[in-house]
């Protein structure tokens, strides 16, 4: 199989030279890494360059002139540019576990229809100590929530340990609204093809101040009491699951049993507190967790 491993890079001087370092090497040795620097200012490119000149059949890269404004248009435009069989999404700043490629390949062995393979990572900190050994078991991610009803609510695929077979990467159509790429990928994954889970940590996912998204100790009462005191990011990422339902309306062609979940829940904005949670029961649309669910109903 042709693989090729997309990583979106903007100012990672730091810590991208270890991540490239990890996929160099990998146990499976057929692959293409594929850099694209959205307008760096550090010394991003620079490293970048080191490893492309010692490694020029191995890894490619291209600069943006501009920055794009998001690591999901720059993903997007790198799945455009690959013809792969099938395409691992890479962050910057983590490392990756050997076996990584080798391990995910063997899920797309005889799968000709769309389908996603996603893992566990271990969450480390800036100097590689480890923090979590699990971010699955510690964020409590429903790994088999991946119908359509619970993406909608709660994205459980974390896009750093995510790979996608050509079929799925044929019928993408890149989002305007939704702001992250993995999600996205996750929910046109689950409307016409499959998701697999490998329950494995296949990354080390670094945890640091510049992370787009970061991991947290969910159990902690720091964390709980943050969360409840943070209606505004409660609030906002329900609505990004409404946006979600309705750019889905949009973009593709939905299959006849999505419709009416869909339109229900693109309108949630519309509806009083009942109207919104008869949608979420008729439809199953719950986040996993009880505290979870509490939440949903009262930031819907």
């Amino acid at each position: 199989m042709k693989v090729d491993i997309l990583m979106a890079a903007y100012n990672g001087e730091k810590y991208i030279g270890k991540q490239i370092e990890s996929i160099i090497a990998q146990t499976y040795e057929d692959w293409t890494l594929h850099i694209r620097d959205d307008a760096s200012t550090d010394g991003t490119m620079v490293v970048v360059r080191q490893y492309a000149r010692k490694y020029p059949d191995k890894v490619k890269f291209f600069t943006n002139r501009e920055n794009s404004g998001s690591p999901k248009a720059n993903f997007f435009e790198l799945i455009r540019e690959s013809d792969a069989d099938v395409i691992f999404t890479c962050d910057q700043d983590d490392i990756w576990e050997k076996d990584k490629v080798e391990v995910t390949l063997k899920e797309f062995e005889g799968v000709d229809t769309p389908l996603l393979v996603h893992t566990d990572l271990t969450v480390i900190d800036e100097n590689d100590n480890i923090i979590f050994p699990s971010m699955i078991k510690s964020q409590h991610i429903d790994v088999k929530g991946t119908g359509l009803n619970k993406l909608l609510v709660q994205n459980s695929v974390t896009g750093c340990t995510m790979a996608f077979n050509r079929a799925l990467a044929d019928i993408l159509k890149e989002p305007e609204l939704i702001p992250v790429h993995d999600w996205w990928i996750a929910a046109t994954a689950a409307v016409f093809g499959n998701i697999k889970y490998v329950d494995k940590c296949t990354v080390r996912y670094r945890k640091h101040s510049d992370n787009a998204c970061g991991a947290q100790n969910m159990d902690s009462p720091k964390y709980i009491a943050e969360r409840v005191m943070d209606r505004s990011r409660a609030k906002k990422m329900l609505e990004l699951g409404y946006v979600m339902a309705v750019e889905l309306m949009e973009k593709y062609k939905m299959p006849y049993e999505y419709k009416a979940m869909l339109k229900a829940y693109g309108t949630m904005p519309e509806k009083n507190k009942w109207q919104k949670l008869g949608v979420v029961v008729k439809y199953g649309i719950w986040k996993s967790g009880f505290v979870r669910k509490i939440g949903q109903i009262i930031f819907m």
